[in-house]
């Protein structure tokens, strides 16, 4: 889906489902002795980048005002990780 949205240029869209993806990552359990969802965390990584980037670049919204108030509120530990992306989110909600 994520491929359709940017060939569509729906920023918007393809925000949503990185975070589907990473929130798909986050939460499933991994069990002992299998390697689960994402065993070198790059998966994790990579579309929480991109779900905050696409969202960032996705055109002003109410939908996207509450998309970054929920990015500062529900993942202040991957933004602490993330520096750049984390300056970003700050500024723009500074901005507007």
């Amino acid at each position: 889906m994520v491929k359709y949205y940017i060939h569509e240029k729906e920023t918007l869209e393809a925000a949503k489902a990185y975070q589907t993806i990473y929130d798909t990552i986050n939460k499933t359990p991994v069990e002992e002795g299998t390697p689960g969802l994402d065993p070198s965390n790059q998966k994790r990584i990579d579309s929480f980048r991109n779900f905050c980037l696409y969202l960032l670049l996705s055109p002003y919204t109410n939908e996207k005002v509450d998309l970054l108030n929920i990015v500062e509120a529900m993942y202040p530990r991957e933004l602490e990780k993330e520096e750049l992306l984390s300056r970003f989110v700050k500024i723009w909600r500074i901005d507007y």
